[in-house]
């Protein structure tokens, strides 16, 4: 097999594990080590690689000793600074962290960031070392120093987001953890947005159904107050026109669901599983009760959502608005419960349709304008009043 075969097919296993697809990386790599004709610099990245699935496949005890073998060996045939190193370096860290053994994964950690190798430099090493600075505030955080982590915890997620953007899988959870890490300071403001935006953005990448997508709904009701039954601030007898057009709903990929087979799901920059659906944001109570203005959260520059209005369709319900511009998040809440995000759309679109709603039974649309940073302003609702 030639050097290009080979390096397609270790491509296609960080591309694997980047979608989360642990069980289909883990398969691809071991094949490439199963092929009598990997060279010794190939052979030494797939077992790095195979080190990384087998930490987020819950394999601790393998990922260790693979880990600590991968990067002994690549410091020996590479030196302390190579960037085959310090990507080794960093998935040993991530495995002690894992074990608790926190004072060495901080100095592999600091080994990692004081390495010299650039964050903006060439992946997959780069995404390596932004993801250990993002570990270390986690660390900081086991170790119960909230505040620091929080500081550096932040700082990373807008460097991620920069970088790879807001529908990337790391930059999702990484969100979703700072989220965690601001409601354990006592900020629920901060809490409901960002589990807000990591949930949409789960939902759009992963699905309903995936484990992750399911902790973020009980991470976000967790954190969500009840949703009042009529706001005051709607009218509530609006009416759209006619035929307002059909937004559909993002279709869900089809993936793995990691809860089988022993599985750990929760790893570093992971949020446990829960075995049920939650409900979840109620958007109304948390940017109507409280804006849209919070220290260390990117906020949207004046994103306002217009003239909300709503069609009672009996079995569904038609939407429109204002463009405003921005991508926005679409909620809907069900006789005076929490509202249960539905969808994220596009920016440019103005109108969306939920379908399959109870006869009789009143509804409260909400809709939330979502800037380029992923950063939410105040929310618009409308109601159909009693039914």
């Amino acid at each position: 097999m030639s050097g290009a075969d080979i390096t397609d097919r270790l491509d296609e296993v960080e591309q694997r594990i980047h979608a989360w697809d642990f069980t289909g990386a883990r398969d691809a790599v071991q094949a490439v080590l199963d092929d009598p004709a990997l060279g010794d610099a190939d052979r030494l990245t797939a077992r790095r690689l195979l080190a990384e699935v087998l930490r987020e496949l819950g394999d601790l005890v393998a990922a260790y000793d693979l880990a600590e073998a991968v990067a002994a060996q690549a410091e020996r045939i590479h030196g302390p600074g190579d960037p085959v190193t310090v990507h080794a370096l960093a998935v040993l860290a991530a495995v002690r962290h894992d074990y608790d053994e926190w004072d060495a994964a901080e100095r592999l950690y600091h080994r990692v960031l004081d390495s010299g190798v650039e964050e903006g430099g060439a992946e997959p090493v780069s995404r390596a070392v932004r993801l250990a600075r993002a570990n270390l505030a986690l660390l900081q955080r086991d170790r119960g120093d909230h505040a620091l982590a929080l500081v550096m915890l932040n700082a990373a997620y807008v460097v991620h987001r920069r970088e790879y953007g807001a529908e990337d899988l790391d930059t999702i959870r990484i969100a979703a953890e700072l989220a965690a890490l601001h409601h354990a300071c006592g900020d629920a403001v901060a809490a409901r947005r960002l589990f807000t935006l990591a949930h949409a953005a789960a939902r759009a990448r992963l699905g309903v159904r995936h484990p992750f997508t399911r902790a973020v709904e009980w991470e976000l009701a967790a954190v969500e107050p009840p949703m009042p039954p009529t706001p005051s601030s709607v009218d509530l007898a609006v009416v759209v026109p006619e035929h307002a057009p059909d937004v559909p709903v993002r279709e869900e990929p089809q993936v793995q669901d990691q809860r089988g087979g022993g599985v750990r799901v929760r790893v570093r920059l992971r949020v446990c599983v829960v075995g049920a659906v939650v409900v979840v944001a109620g958007l109304l109570a948390v940017w109507g009760r409280y804006g849209a203005s919070d220290p260390g959260i990117p906020v949207a520059g004046g994103s306002v959502i217009r003239d909300l209005r709503l069609q009672d369709r009996g079995d569904s319900l038609a939407v429109t608005w204002t463009d405003p511009h921005s991508a926005a998040v679409v909620a809907l809440s069900r006789a005076g419960a929490p509202a249960v995000v539905l969808a994220t759309v596009p920016a440019g679109t103005s109108s969306y349709v939920v379908r399959d709603v109870e006869p009789g039974v009143a509804y409260c649309v909400v809709v939330g304008p979502v800037d380029e940073t992923l950063a939410m302003t105040a929310t618009a609702s409308v109601c159909t009043g009693a039914r």
